[in-house]
Parts: structure tokens; sequence; C-alpha cells
């Protein structure tokens, strides 16, 4: 992006309205860069995002699609304490502080949350239909025709590439109890991380995940480090033109469909002050090559010179 905005400038192009590059070195952690971007910069009327969004080739490097992040889950993080005065483990009690803990995480393990869609999920799986394994084709439309179909519903939910898509999550990923082998415990822990549809409120999550552990001595409590909620954005016909025109100028039959990120992403401090957001970035991979979050992350080099110029065209013509 800095390559095509200097390249623009050389050129002598001159926008219609103010461009502003925003660098941030702390999206897989605290987001802290992005959160005091979002505050100082208010009243935008759209973000372009550049580290999400994407393309995918087939295993034969075939472009097969092409994803413009609309939306993204929330991500928030829940802490489930039960604690208890504890004893000698040679006199047990009835009450156990580690036993309540584990009948509340299994029960929020086994809970399934309502199916949910909204208009990006819905273009998003009808593509995904065309290039699944039959099973998965035919669960994806029959979902789509009916949210509430049980047997989609478990297909889908086995699938973890599409298991995201179809409503919240919210999954154990942590626990810490005890303070010695021959103690009883007082203290018992568990983190529950959520990934949250849009349109549903933290707070909302976190009283069903309270109805859901059924346990009167659990407490339960929001993490503060968490995500941002916020809508997903609008689908505006310039900026669904503006990366269609810049994705078919290089593979012109591409399919270019709206997607949400099960994940978090920088864009989410931004929709929730209301600015609309677009995961835009034009790097085309392959499944077998992404490695997010892994030691081997990288981007193909063959990407980068489609990019400057993918980048080149669409802000130009978001900003002629």
């Amino acid at each position: 992006m800095v390559a095509a905005l200097i390249q623009l400038k050389k050129d002598g192009f001159k926008p219609r309205r103010d461009i502003i590059f925003m660098g941030s070195g702390d999206e897989e952690t605290e987001m802290k860069t992005t959160a005091a971007l979002a505050e100082k910069y208010t009243g935008l009327e759209l973000l372009l995002n550049i580290d999400a969004g994407g393309g995918r080739y087939s295993p034969e490097g075939k472009a097969e699609y092409y994803g413009l992040q609309a939306a993204e889950k929330t991500y928030a993080d829940f802490i489930l304490t039960v604690t208890d005065p504890g004893g000698h483990s040679s006199a047990p009690r009835p009450v156990n502080a580690i036993v309540t803990l584990a009948r509340a995480v299994e029960r929020i393990g086994n809970y399934k949350f309502a199916p949910e869609v909204n208009e990006i999920t819905k273009a998003s799986l009808a593509v995904a239909a065309e290039t699944a394994k039959p099973e998965d084709a035919a669960a994806i439309r029959a979902f789509l025709a009916n949210p509430q179909d049980d047997g989609a519903l478990k297909v889908l939910r086995a699938n973890y590439g599409l298991v995201g898509q179809i409503g919240t999550t919210c999954v154990p990923t942590m626990v810490n109890a005890g303070h010695a082998q021959n103690a009883l415990p007082q203290r018992a822990t568990a983190n529950i991380n959520c990934r949250i549809f849009p349109g549903n409120s933290i707070e909302s999550i976190q009283a069903r995940l309270k109805d859901v552990a059924a346990e009167p001595g659990l407490t339960i409590v929001k993490d503060d480090s968490g995500g941002k909620p916020g809508p997903a954005s609008p689908l505006r016909p310039d900026v669904m033109k503006a990366v269609t025109d810049g994705i078919h100028a290089r593979f012109p039959t591409v399919k270019v469909i709206p997607s949400m990120s099960a994940g978090a992403t920088d864009s989410m401090h931004f929709r929730g002050r209301g600015v609309p957001s677009y995961g835009i970035a034009p790097i085309f991979m392959k499944q077998s090559d992404q490695f997010a979050h892994g030691l081997n992350e990288r981007t193909p080099l063959s990407e980068l010179a489609p990019a400057v110029t993918y980048f080149r065209r669409v802000v130009a013509e978001l900003s002629k």
C-alpha cells in the first residue's frame, strides 16, 4: 500500500478526499495501537484494511474466488471461577471446586449456540458450496434454505473451516486449579474463548454462558482484554465495484464475494465506532500455504507486484 501511494503521488494523482495511511504493529496481540488510531481519527467515511480479505488458489494454482471482508466476529474471553474453603485431601468434602468447575466446563463445551446468517455469510457460503466436497456442499445449501436444519448443522459444525460461519462459538481454552497435590482446591478457574456472531452483545453471551454452566457457586467475568463488538459493514456499491475491478484486472472470471472473519482484525475498533470497514488484501494463496499465526507465516513473492498494482487501482477509484 505504501508503494502504491508513493507511485500515485509521483504520477500527480490528486484525490478528491483525504487519504490517511495508518500502520499498527500489534494486531496479533492487544491492538492498543489500532484502538488509539480509531479514537483519534473519528468521522472517517470508510476504512480499507489491508491485512484482511484475500483470495484462494486451488491446489493446482488456479484462482478460485476472492473474499472481501465486510464483517468479523467479536472476540471475547470469559473467566469462570469456583472458590471453596478447601482442606486436606485425606478428608474429602461433598463439594469440590475442581469437580464443580469441570461440570460447568463440560456443559459449555457441549453447548451449541443458535445458528445465524446475515447477507455476508449467505453470499460467502453460497460460493463455498460450489467448490466444497459433496457432503459439505449439500449441507451448506440445506443450511441456507433452512438454518434450523439439524442434519446440515451436524455436518457444518464438524467442519472446522465452516463452523465459525454459522453462529457464535465458545470453547474452553485454559484451566487452572488447586495449590497442592495433597490439598482440596480452594480455587478453580477456566477460560472460555468466544467468537460472537455480529448483532449479539457480549453481555448477552455472558448471560447465556452463566445459564448453561448452571452452577450457583460459579462466577463468570469478562476479561477486559477482549474484542470490541461492531456491526457488519454495509456492502457499499462503490467499494464492491472498486475491489471487483481490481481483482478482475488480474483474474477476469474470479468471483468476488463478501466474507466474515471468524477471528478478530484491526477493523473491529473502527466498526465499533461506526466506520464502515473492509478487508481488501489482494493476496491469493493455496490453503496449504496459509500459516496464519504460525512460525512459517509468509506471503508468496509472486503476489507482491500484483498487490501494488491492485492497491493503486482501488485507492484511485475510491478517491478520484
